[in-house]
């Protein structure tokens, strides 16, 4: 189960630093989907990206939206997190 975390949690990692390396982030919202609270990227245009992380739990989802959208504001390297 451990191991199971570990790697979702890696796995939206690197689909969240992907999405901002890309230059066309701006920012993470939160949304619900299928009972799910979930962790989407909006890009300059306005469309969203698939959910990058899913939670029970409204407050993971958004603090691992706050999370993204500071690490897009400060421009720190992506490996700093």
């Amino acid at each position: 189960m451990l191991m199971t975390k570990l790697a979702e949690t890696q796995l939206w990692q690197r689909n969240l630093a992907s999405l901002i390396r890309s230059g066309l982030f701006q920012r993470a919202e939160t949304s619900e989907l299928h009972g799910l609270h979930t962790v989407i990227g909006v890009y300059g245009d306005g469309t969203h990206s698939a959910p990058l992380a899913k939670y029970a739990d409204f407050r993971r989802a958004s603090d691992a939206a706050n999370l993204a959208n500071t690490l897009a504001k400060v421009g720190q390297p992506i490996e700093a997190n």
